[in-house]
């Protein structure tokens, strides 16, 4: 067992030094197209560094989702949809953000942020417009502007729309969820 184990040592001990050897050998080097001096044991010193990273080309644009937008849209924008991402759910009750328990196009039920997700300004009144969210969760849509406040829930499979007249003026859109603190990315749909 002892010869074994003093094999296996002696054997490492000549990896190691051959690895030390090959690198001394890398980083000192003698220039290339030189001549070896006379004088023994002259080496010149070369700088080994990385490579610089390659620059982006100019021709690639970096991209990036933009979410919890504000936007302000008249009749006939273009194009025929717009889409506004976000994530919904929020720790308030929307009763408290709407001030009601039931409006014209739905319960106020579920919970949304403190802060609005979005504000609509529309710079003329629509005779028609819809906000519908598409979302793999149970979301809520609360929307506030001029004329009060409404609330939408489950009007296509989990998901709220509202649509019809609207005044012009800023709208403030929280998208919510119908339990407290539980969030699912959605897109809002604007259309006429």
């Amino acid at each position: 067992m002892r010869k074994f184990a003093a094999r296996s040592l002696i054997t490492l001990a000549a990896m190691t030094t051959a690895m030390l050897a090959a690198s001394i050998s890398v980083r000192s080097q003698t220039k290339p197209n030189t001549m070896p001096s006379a004088t023994p044991n002259t080496t010149t010193s070369v700088e080994i560094s990385r490579p610089e990273k390659p620059a982006i080309p100019s021709s690639k644009k970096a991209s990036f989702v933009k979410m919890f937008e504000d936007i302000a849209i008249s009749p006939k924008f273009t194009p025929k949809e717009i889409e506004l991402r976000g994530i919904s759910g929020g720790g308030v009750e929307t009763q408290k953000k709407s001030g009601r328990k039931v409006t014209e196009t739905g319960d106020c039920i579920g919970f949304v942020d403190a802060e609005p997700d979005h504000k609509i300004t529309l710079t003329k009144p629509f005779r028609s417009l819809k906000m519908q969210v598409k979302s793999s969760g149970d979301t809520i849509l609360l929307v506030r502007g001029p004329g009060g406040s409404w609330c939408s829930d489950d009007v296509s499979d989990r998901n709220p729309e509202i649509g019809g007249d609207w005044l012009a003026g800023t709208y403030e859109v929280w998208v919510g969820s119908y339990e407290e603190n539980t969030s699912f990315p959605y897109l809002l749909q604007l259309t006429e």
